[in-house]
């Protein structure tokens, strides 16, 4: 799973600690055209694929470890 493309309802992290989470990605066709982010605070932009990932976050969902952790078990 590539954790660099935007995944709806996971909260990313910039580098300044900010948290931004992924509300809705709209498509035009087949092709990813917008993704839109709400900050923490409430505020929502909308970025392009390229300014997706000029934002340069990273993963900061709390669950997709424990999910990771839990679907890698050999129990």
């Amino acid at each position: 799973m590539l954790l660099n493309h935007p995944m709806p309802g996971y909260w990313y992290a910039n580098v300044s600690g900010q948290l931004q989470q992924v509300r809705m990605i709209l498509h035009e066709g087949q092709r990813l055209s917008r993704i839109v982010l709400e900050s923490i605070s409430g505020k929502r932009q909308t970025v392009d694929l390229d300014g997706w990932f000029r934002l340069d976050l990273i993963l900061h969902s709390p669950g997709f470890e424990r999910r990771r952790r839990r679907g890698s078990s050999t129990e």
